[in-house]
């Protein structure tokens, strides 16, 4: 039972992600597209550290959980559904 449980904690959380680097400063992240106006992003405390907005509001003395997105990484996951890269699922 318990793991069932992992295992579909696992697929809610991973299933349907694509790792995808951002075009301004390459940090890898785990993407989701489940419609147009829906994407889940999940970061790593690595690819935190190379994101340009990321370290702005920690600069700035906001913790990066306050910052609601990366422009940047924004226009990477839009051009990559464009180009096919990315799947709307």
């Amino acid at each position: 039972m318990i793991s069932e449980t992992v295992a579909e904690r696992r697929a809610y959380l991973e299933d349907g992600l694509a790792d995808l680097g951002c075009d301004r400063c390459g940090a890898l992240v785990r993407v989701g597209k489940r419609s147009a106006q829906q994407t889940s992003v999940q970061w790593t405390v690595r690819a935190a550290g190379a994101c340009a907005a990321l370290a702005a509001a920690h600069a700035a003395g906001r913790p990066a959980a306050l910052v609601p997105t990366c422009p940047d990484l924004r226009d990477s996951i839009d051009r990559a559904v464009r180009a096919g890269r990315l799947e709307v699922t």
